[in-house]
């Protein structure tokens, strides 16, 4: 699972939408201490904030099918355990995954300004909620 998890990561087509400036896509990888859910085109990965709060990261190539009722799955899964509060951090430019998340149930809860450098601009965050 690991190498299939860091493949995903590392290909350029997912790279260009969550590159950020200072870090290299080969220190991308794989964490021990996440939850990941995968299909056959990603992952969903879950890190816990808090015992009841997991933040959730999405990484699926282009041309996937089926990634709103997989997400969903996963997000299904991880309430079983009793996670109460699922958190999304997205960065502004990443359209795709901001769409992904309003059509999945999750909220925008609020922005943290110039949270990233991309491109040598600063970028916001936007955080993304959903109970």
């Amino acid at each position: 699972m690991k190498d299939f998890i860091e493949s995903v990561m590392q290909d350029d087509r997912v790279w260009k939408w969550v590159k950020v400036d200072g870090i290299k896509k080969e220190n991308f990888g794989y964490q021990e201490s996440e939850i990941y859910y995968t299909n056959t085109h990603g992952f969903v990965m879950f890190r816990p904030s808090t015992p009841t709060m997991y933040e959730v990261h999405i990484c699926m190539l282009k041309g996937a099918k089926g990634v709103d009722s997989f997400f969903l799955d996963c997000l299904e899964k991880m309430r079983q355990k009793g996670t109460r509060k699922f958190l999304g951090t997205i960065g502004e430019w990443n359209t795709s995954a901001l769409k992904l998340a309003l059509r999945c149930g999750f909220v925008e809860e609020g922005r943290i300004s110039k949270a990233y450098l991309r491109d040598g601009v600063y970028r916001s965050m936007v955080m993304m909620g959903r109970e």
